[in-house]
């Protein structure tokens, strides 16, 4: 593969991975494009060499090659990263009225730096768990793509010591905006082109930056993008499984809780 190509992939994957969901969900399908059998936690494996790959919650993958070396004299060859990133989590009833704007309240979560969130084009992706009018109950993968909302900053002569030292306080300063409005305004009904009418019983929705990851640099040396903690690593561990060696026994691990894979 070369470094052109390698760079298009690694692009497309981050893109559409604005979430672990996400992610998890772009990297089964690599998996099932490549040969892997889709393995589930449900039934008993019986497994020969060959490649496999389960997931859980929809949220974290494990994907391995059974190699047909012994493992006593060939061992394992193994990978670990994850596929969350630190990011702008939407709290559970996040409906904020405040001076005639609607803005939706977040939680930080994981080590998030703060100010770069400020002036970003944001939208929503994430998981919503939906039941149909026939009692069936369903988990989709949302992302509304479209920017909907910013977390302005202040004009620099109403906050003259923004440049000298900036206290950023997570639970009132950094409620992103969606529109101007003295009423109630229902959230999920943003999520209404992806689930229809069915009722929504729970979400994990979260904020993230629209503008793409993309080649930058005067001559094109440096990849720039939001959530390359971690999801580089989940792709490159990724591109190894796909090229390893079927005689040997290789392992990659991708968690969706960065403490575990860090």
């Amino acid at each position: 593969m070369t470094l052109d190509t390698y760079n298009d992939q690694l692009i497309k994957f981050l893109i559409d991975s604005p979430t672990p969901f996400h992610a998890t969900r772009s990297m089964a399908q690599i998996l099932n494009d490549n040969g892997f059998s889709e393995l589930s936690e449900a039934e008993p494996w019986d497994l020969k060499p060959g490649k496999y790959f389960v997931t859980r919650n929809q949220s974290s993958v494990i994907a391995f090659v059974r190699g047909t070396s012994p493992l006593e004299t060939s061992g394992i060859r193994l990978v670990g990263a994850h596929t969350d990133s630190p990011c702008l989590k939407v709290k559970p009833k996040p409906d904020r009225i405040t001076h005639g704007y609607y803005q939706l309240g977040v939680e930080v979560y994981g080590g998030v730096l703060l100010n770069p969130w400020f002036d970003r084009d944001l939208s929503i992706a994430g998981r919503v768990t939906h039941k149909n009018a026939q009692g069936h109950i369903k988990n989709s993968l949302v992302n509304l793509q479209d920017a909907i909302a910013v977390i302005p900053s202040l004009a620099i002569h109403l906050d003259r010591e923004a440049n000298k030292s900036r206290n950023i306080n997570a639970e009132t300063d950094i409620r992103p905006i969606l529109l101007q409005s003295d009423e109630e305004v229902d959230v999920l009904n943003l999520l209404k082109p992806h689930i229809g009418d069915d009722e929504v019983l729970a979400t994990e929705l979260f904020f993230y930056d629209v503008n793409p990851a993309q080649i930058v640099g005067a001559n094109n040396e440096f990849l720039a993008s939001a959530r390359l903690d971690n999801l580089l690593s989940c792709f490159t561990g990724l591109r190894a499984l796909l090229s390893a060696d079927s005689n040997l026994t290789s392992l990659l691990v991708c968690n969706d809780h960065e403490e575990v894979g860090s």
